[in-house]
């Protein structure tokens, strides 16, 4: 890499972390602008030593620590946050991480923060819906950029095709196969490939520099990334289609599914992060404008004559690994 500009990544080494940098790396225009910095607990491990070797500067950080942060980030002209809540479930815990890129950015000037972030599903919903602190806490994190006027872009992911491994599951008869889900069938998903796409979108982000300085207007560019919207239905349609096997739409009763989770709580976070979907498109402020924000971001943000991984293709590339088929 000879670019001069260093891009500082967290998550260097996981879903989209990881996404970005391989992205950037086999850029033909990016990779000569940017400077890759990963950011990882451990610099030794496998991956990182993987990435070292593809000539990213892989550094230790502590998201816990601000000084830390603040170390990893300076320097930098360009920053990818993002926060794992499941990693040690507390909203407070991921809102102070949040709070301690942004202060280091804003501290060291960084020019192009992309932040990855959520829908706040308590203020979407009116408070119909307050216990998704999983999505709630990122969208306070986003906020609280915006307050500081920092040059960013949000990255919103949808919901991961990846899941699908644990939706997906055998039947009894150990031939067909269900997916369950506490939704009516017809609902449709935005389903994204974060490991293939993050990347892709991040890199339309950074070709088109001036969305980063609509955020000292107060006019925050959100890039709503997702292959698609598919139903429960279609899903099902689009499996049997790749792997020839039968699979049963199942409607789960709202008790029951929070019933499978491993406590009550955890479950009504979960069912309450569905419900948006089937009342908000999950993107919002309603389903219309959620298929529509996706379709604009792709225009805008994917690589120019493409599109990002269906989910005819993740199925197809992953039914060995996931399903053994």
């Amino acid at each position: 890499m000879s670019g001069s500009k260093v891009f500082t990544v967290f998550g260097s080494t996981g879903n989209q972390g990881g996404s970005i940098i391989k992205n950037i790396l086999a850029h033909p225009t990016l990779s000569k602008e940017y400077k890759l910095r990963g950011v990882t607990r451990n610099p030794e491990s496998d991956r990182a030593k993987a990435l070292t070797a593809q000539g990213v500067e892989m550094v230790a950080g502590d998201m816990e620590n601000s000084d830390s942060v603040s170390k990893v980030i300076e320097g930098s002209y360009a920053v990818f946050g993002v926060t794992n809540y499941w990693e040690v479930p507390s909203k407070e815990r991921e809102l102070n991480q949040g709070k301690r890129i942004a202060d280091a950015c804003k501290a060291h000037g960084v020019k192009q923060l992309i932040w990855s972030n959520l829908p706040h599903v308590g203020n979407l919903s009116g408070g119909k819906y307050p216990h998704v602190h999983h999505f709630d806490g990122k969208a306070e994190i986003g906020e609280y950029i915006a307050s500081l006027h920092i040059p960013h872009v949000n990255v919103v992911p949808g919901m991961f095709m990846q899941n699908l491994k644990s939706g997906i599951s055998k039947s009894r008869d150990g031939e067909t196969y269900n997916f369950a889900m506490p939704l009516a069938k017809e609902v449709k998903y935005p389903w994204f490939n974060p490991v293939k796409d993050t990347g892709n979108f991040v890199a339309g982000a950074l070709l088109h520099p001036e969305i980063f300085e609509k955020a000292a207007t107060g006019a925050t560019v959100s890039i709503s990334q997702a292959a698609g919207f598919w139903s429960g239905t279609e899903v099902c349609e689009v499996f049997e289609k790749v792997t020839g096997k039968k699979v049963n739409f199942v409607q789960l009763e709202h008790e029951t599914y929070i019933g499978f989770m491993s406590t009550r709580e955890l479950g009504q976070e979960l069912l309450e992060n569905m419900l948006l979907v089937s009342d908000y498109g999950y993107f919002g402020p309603t389903v219309e404008k959620s298929i529509e924000s996706v379709q604009e971001s792709i225009k805008d943000f994917y690589p120019e004559g493409k599109k990002p991984q269906s989910l005819e293709e993740f199925i197809a590339d992953n039914k060995a690994a996931f399903w053994g088929l």
